[in-house]
């Protein structure tokens, strides 16, 4: 008994020693098969039930598309600044934790919010100016936030004051926007092209913006981020073609302009002539800002052309200037046209910060009477239903 006791313990010895992956030798007598050559499989025992595996998840051939809104409805505001410098230091317009859109609210709301953002956003904001110019703007993200409560879905940042923070404010600002959920619009460029149609997607409609300005208070100079910046007798040959081939593959087109002269009653004969080209090249609406007061809304072709909003949130809360509104547009997808255009009366309150809040009695009959009168110069003619104005002759036909 003891030899076959030997042979079975070096063949168990053996057997112990064999390497990994080689339970049974290559039928014609070489080396085993290597284990990424194939999966190792694992015989269950006879008697062993065969386990139970759940079948995978369907995939979907494609992604679902987006349900298509069959309208879209717009609100746009005027000139946005959060503070400004003074020869004391930085002059902040919220204070202590004051909402300054909160009164405003219900005639902003809606499902896309535009403005024009006047104030560069940086991280860390200077509480002396970092430029000499006698009219000088920031903010912070801190401050943006109050963009992001409101519900404003863009901003435009082509404008005069882009340079107020200098470089800082130039690459800080977009970003800060965007963590904030807020699309940048019209932002100086290092690379890329500078005049350009951008688009917002809302309820499935695809909107193009084309953002720029004919007004900056910085010298454009080499090294510097590019600025659309144009004069606006360049509008038609320059900004007309974007807007033309953005055309496809939008539903929507608008032209974002900072543009005109301060404080002037009405557009000059050159802003009437590019806003007519920018409409004719196939833009929907052409929105303007700058010169801090109101101008007149134009009926033009299918277009709409408001020349200026205004100040929205802004310090000068002087006779002229506080007047300001909300345009609220709809827009239906069906036929491609402005199906209702409403102007809600506002003006900007003095107590306690200035801050935008609806204009009822004496000064709603003042913003209106002002918006009527400046219309009819144009040939666009609004009418009164309860304190709103409504554009006649806007319906789809």
């Amino acid at each position: 008994m003891g030899q076959p006791s030997r042979a079975w313990s070096l063949v168990l010895l053996l057997g112990a020693c064999a390497p990994k992956g080689s339970d049974s030798p290559d039928p014609e007598g070489g080396a085993a098969q290597p284990p990424a050559a194939a999966p190792t499989k694992v015989a269950a025992k006879p008697d062993a039930p065969t386990p139970a595996v759940d079948p995978p998840p369907p995939v979907d051939a494609a992604p679902k598309p987006v349900e298509v809104a069959a309208t879209l409805e717009m609100t746009f505001v005027g000139d946005i600044i959060f503070g400004r410098y003074r020869a004391s230091g930085y002059d902040p317009i919220p204070e202590k934790g004051f909402m300054v859109f909160e009164e405003i609210a219900p005639k902003i709301t809606s499902e896309m919010l535009v403005g024009n953002l006047e104030t560069p956003l940086v991280r860390d904001l200077p509480m002396d100016s970092p430029i000499g110019s006698r009219y000088r703007f920031g903010a912070s993200p801190e401050h943006a936030k109050q963009l992001q409560s409101a519900g404003f879905t863009a901003v435009s940042l082509a404008n005069n004051h882009w340079y107020d923070q200098r470089v800082k404010g130039i690459d800080e600002t977009p970003p800060i926007l965007r963590e904030l959920g807020i699309v940048p619009l019209g932002a100086a460029l290092r690379e890329g092209p500078v005049f350009r149609a951008e688009t917002v997607e809302k309820n499935g409609w695809k909107v193009a913006f084309v953002a720029f300005t004919t007004r900056t208070n910085a010298p454009v100079k080499e090294g510097l981020p590019t600025l659309p910046y144009l004069e606006t007798d360049q509008i038609k040959t320059t900004i007309a073609p974007v807007v033309a081939a953005a055309r496809d593959g939008h539903d929507l087109v608008i032209a974002f302009v900072h543009w005109g002269d301060e404080y002037a009653e009405g557009p000059n004969t050159a802003q009437v002539r590019a806003a007519h080209s920018l409409i004719d090249a196939g833009a929907d609406m052409v929105i303007g800002h700058h010169p801090h007061v109101l101008q007149g809304v134009e009926r033009y072709g299918k277009g709409l052309i408001a020349y200026s909003l205004g100040n929205f949130l802004f310090e000068n809360t002087n006779a002229i200037p506080r007047l300001t509104g909300v345009l609220r547009v709809r827009a239906r997808r069906d036929g491609a046209c402005l199906e209702r255009v409403v102007f809600h009366p506002a003006y900007i309150k003095r107590q306690p910060v200035p801050h935008p809040v609806p204009a009822t009695g004496a000064l709603g009959r003042q913003v209106r009477d002002r918006a009527i009168g400046q219309a009819k110069k144009l040939s666009t003619t609004w009418t009164i239903d309860g304190e709103d104005l409504v554009l006649d002759k806007a319906g789809c036909e």
